[in-house]
């Protein structure tokens, strides 16, 4: 925070030069060279001859000595602390124009001193609502830098513009906390945002009428310079703002500005309390200091000298004042000086001064009221402008950004489609050749079991030869009928089913274990333990299930022309979705995929 530290030491020195003259002032400053077309130079000359500081300015400009930018720099500097309103107003353009400069954006510490000057200018104005956005806004880069003592200094700052504005309490809390905070000795620096913060409470109390508040303030400042005083080596002098070190009578002139300043507020209180001796006896004090002698403190104490009646020395002050003014009269500092004119003419007896100052000072404030809530519509236009471009800035960006996500969201997603497609794609081919692996084994086993049955019957002598659509139904002889009954469960189940698969019962869509113990007058509980204890199936609905099934991939291989609900006819089934699902339930693939397999193309080896 170099820079914004160093505004304060360029204005100290110009106070200091008002004070003791240009010879004597520059001689306390390092390294000013031989040549007057310096900046500090320029600046010290500005407190006792200010064009004259402005053409050594384009002088040295001229002459490279000082860049553009750092000569526009000081020029909204000098501006900044003049009560023209015109010299105020070029500040505040050179200012803007500063914050967007490159060097600015590229160096913080050039970016603070711009908000340092702009929060001078809002409040030498009167703009409270600049003077709030530009306070903030160095808050907030003092809360990025991580610097307390400068924070609490600019929350004084915040604190007195809401008491201003109307959040007196608001205000008040967040200038208590600064006071209460920065009240420990420990650094220099410290104690100048000590003294600040209570000289802005000093402020609100003295527009509030409420003198009894400011003497114990002022006193607590007092207090503090004489702890300093006494002991100069506990305070830590580690700040750009008042680095003492190498000339310590920077430090006494800044002791004798803030003793001063405190002095002035207690006369002026107590003035205002009635006590007239003790705010002589201020003012004495106050008119003993280097700084009670400089024009900016003549200005500071004519509240003090109108409660005390020393208008001789109100006017002296009020005549300089106007001197300096010139023609740029339309300010408050100007239409306080009517008023009190007024005042001091009613007093002397000149009622026709006074009533011609009076005019002067209500048609003035008139005109300053129609300016101010002119400004402060233009202001509000230009904040309103301002926030219109940021919405619009920001509605573009969000639509570029939503289009950006879209974008990208699409992108991502048809990545995932054809990573989903690939992975499919290849469990696919995994799965179709497992499936034509499965199919060929299927019908491998189906033809592996048909020839084992087929030789089994030929050495029992026994005839097979069937049509496939005629089956045939035989009725057991005598002689069968007796041998059935001396059957264990194993041989009648050998038995029985070589009669279902001989005979194709099995495809008759009705056929069922009542027809084997009406045909053999069997049991049902005979028939039940055959197919329960001497075969692989639990019952004989599982058995024809399988020999239907069995049946149904021969048609569907040897049968291309037959649909899947001829082929479910043909093998013995009732419904086509029954055999789908059987079908698919045993061999793990539908009939229209096994027919496929089988009839695509070579079927997979094992």
């Amino acid at each position: 925070m170099k820079y914004s530290l160093y505004l304060f030491v360029m204005v100290f020195v110009l106070v200091a030069a008002g004070c003791h003259g240009d010879k004597k002032a520059v001689s306390h400053l390092a390294n000013l060279g031989n040549t007057p077309y310096q900046e500090d130079t320029i600046l010290v000359t500005y407190a006792t001859d200010p064009d004259r500081a402005l053409l050594l300015l384009d002088s040295a400009v001229l002459l490279g000595n000082v860049s553009d930018y750092h000569g526009q720099m000081c020029r909204a500097t000098i501006f900044s602390k003049s009560l023209a309103k015109k010299n105020l107003d070029s500040a505040l353009i050179i200012c803007n124009d500063l914050l967007k400069h490159d060097s600015t954006l590229a160096n913080p510490d050039h970016y603070e001193m711009i908000i340092d000057l702009l929060i001078n200018i809002s409040r030498t104005k009167s703009d409270n609502n600049e003077y709030l956005r530009w306070s903030l806004e160095k808050a907030k880069i003092c809360r990025e830098q991580g610097d307390e003592t400068e924070l609490l200094r600019t929350e004084a700052e915040i604190g007195m513009i809401m008491c201003q504005i109307g959040r007196e309490e608001e205000g008040m809390d967040k200038l208590d906390n600064a006071i209460s905070q920065l009240d420990e000795p420990g650094s220099v620096d410290r104690m100048d945002a000590f003294i600040i913060a209570v000289k802005r409470k000093i402020t609100i109390l003295n527009n509030q009428e409420r003198p009894d508040e400011v003497i114990p303030l002022a006193q607590r400042v007092l207090n503090r310079l004489k702890h300093y005083e006494r002991n100069v080596k506990a305070y830590a002098e580690d700040s750009y703002r008042l680095s003492w070190s190498d000339n310590p009578c920077d430090r006494d002139r800044y002791i004798d500005f803030s003793r001063a300043q405190a002095n002035g507020f207690l006369a002026a209180a107590y003035a205002k309390t009635g006590d007239k001796a003790k705010a002589r006896e201020c003012l004495a004090r106050f008119n003993q200091s280097d700084y009670g002698q400089t024009f900016s403190a003549r200005t500071m104490i004519v509240p003090a000298q109108m409660a005390l009646n020393m208008y001789d020395e109100v006017t002296a002050t009020y005549d300089k004042l106007e001197q300096r003014m010139g023609n740029d009269t339309l300010n408050d500092a100007y239409a306080t000086m009517l008023y009190d004119r007024a005042l001091i003419a009613q007093q002397k007896g000149r009622s026709a001064d006074a009533f011609d100052l009076i005019n002067r000072y209500a048609s003035l404030i008139k005109t300053l009221s129609k300016e101010k809530h002119i400004t402060m519509a233009h202001n509000s236009a230009a904040r309103y402008h301002d926030q219109e471009q940021k919405l619009m800035i920001q509605k573009k960006e969000n639509a570029l950004l939503r289009s950006n996500m879209r974008t990208t969201a699409v992108t991502v997603l048809l990545l995932l489609i054809l990573a989903f497609a690939s992975v499919a794609m290849r469990q696919r081919r995994i799965l179709a050749r497992k499936n034509r692996v499965l199919v060929q084994q299927i019908s491998d086993a189906i033809q592996f079991k048909e020839k084992y049955e087929a030789l089994a019957l030929s050495q029992e002598k026994t005839v097979t030869s069937v049509p496939v659509n005629e089956p045939v139904q035989g009725e057991p002889t005598k002689h069968e009928s007796q041998l059935v009954d001396q059957m264990t469960d194993r041989e009648l189940n050998k038995f029985l089913c070589d009669v279902i698969k001989r005979e194709f019962l099995y495809l008759d869509p009705n056929f069922d274990r009542q027809k084997i113990v009406d045909m053999f007058h069997l049991s049902t509980r005979r028939v039940g333990s055959a197919f329960s204890q001497g075969s692989d199936f639990s019952n004989m609905s599982d058995f024809i299930r399988n020999c239907r099934l069995e049946y149904s991939c021969a048609l569907l291989i040897n049968h291309p022309e037959l649909t899947i609900k001829e082929v479910a006819s043909k093998s013995g089934f009732t419904y086509a979705s029954t055999y789908s699902t059987d079908f698919k339930n045993h061999y793990t693939v539908t009939p229209s995929r096994y027919r496929e397999l089988r009839l695509g193309g070579e079927p997979a080896s094992q």
